[in-house]
């Protein structure tokens, strides 16, 4: 009788269901009420109710048809404008955020959440990678330093000409890298060091690679003629090297000038020049 009452039709029909069309041409008979109730909630005074089964079938379907529509209309008419005027916003933007509204406002529940999620999953990604790229900056700095430190502090009492381009030669030659100090059983000791290898000479006098750190390498590596250079003499003059405290303001007969090697007579001659 209620729904006699609500709907002003006999008990049993349904004014919303209808079958299809059985193909003669004819008007469809109405849907036979099937008697099931489903309980909803009413969204304005959120209370429960109960409404025939086929009129929640019939509020779905029609919610379902307009959300369709307004989503073809937002496709074809509404999205490339939109993407059009989020292109020349800017980020933080109060027309940004109103294309945002208003792209929200077009979806359906499912797709907000995805929208939401696909957004905190992009702000994470972000922070993340920030987070990544400082770290990275922050540990090739500490590693460029700690090399740097571990070289020079190698030189020890060597006289040099250039202590920062004998660390650079050196540090590029051999490779120079931080490595983890390990025990006595191979275990890493959270301790880090500096190692470098090289091709150096063994004690005849052929090539020999060696690994090492730069404490226990160096003073072989500036010993080799090829290095020879990098170091400032500090022999009198007349022993068939340079005269004491270096070549500047120093004199060479002819003679000691012969007995320099090519380098060396080099070396004379640049700081007469600066001597100057």
């Amino acid at each position: 009788m209620f729904i006699k009452r609500m709907f002003g039709l006999p008990l049993g029909y349904s004014m919303f269901m209808a079958p299809p069309d059985d193909g003669t041409g004819g008007d469809p008979e109405p849907a036979k009420f099937s008697g099931k109730m489903v309980e909803k909630i009413d969204p304005v005074s959120n209370q429960k109710v109960l409404i025939p089964a086929e009129l929640d079938a019939f509020f779905g379907h029609t919610i379902s048809r307009t959300r369709d529509a307004v989503k073809i209309e937002y496709e074809g008419k509404y999205k490339p404008l939109l993407e059009a005027l989020q292109a020349e916003a800017g980020e933080g933007s109060q027309a940004k955020a109103e294309l945002e509204k208003i792209k929200l406002e077009a979806m359906t529940a499912e797709e907000r959440a995805q929208a939401n999620a696909s957004k905190v999953i992009a702000e994470h990604e972000k922070v993340r990678k920030q987070a990544t790229e400082e770290a990275n900056t922050w540990k090739g700095r500490y590693e460029k330093s700690t090399i740097k430190t571990d070289i020079m502090s190698s030189f020890g009492d060597s006289k040099l000409c250039s202590p920062e381009q004998a660390m650079i030669l050196f540090q590029i030659e051999g490779n120079a890298r931080l490595s983890e100090v390990v025990n006595s059983e191979g275990k890493p000791t959270g301790e880090f060091e500096t190692r470098v290898t090289l091709m150096l000479e063994d004690k005849n006098g052929n090539p020999e690679q060696v690994e090492g750190t730069p404490k226990e390498l160096f003073k072989r590596w500036i010993a080799l003629e090829r290095n020879s250079h990098h170091v400032m003499n500090t022999m009198a003059a007349g022993s068939g090297t340079r005269p004491a405290g270096g070549y500047k303001g120093g004199k060479l007969s002819q003679e000691d000038m012969m007995k320099l090697s090519p380098t060396e007579r080099m070396k004379f001659a640049r700081e007469q020049e600066q001597g100057k």
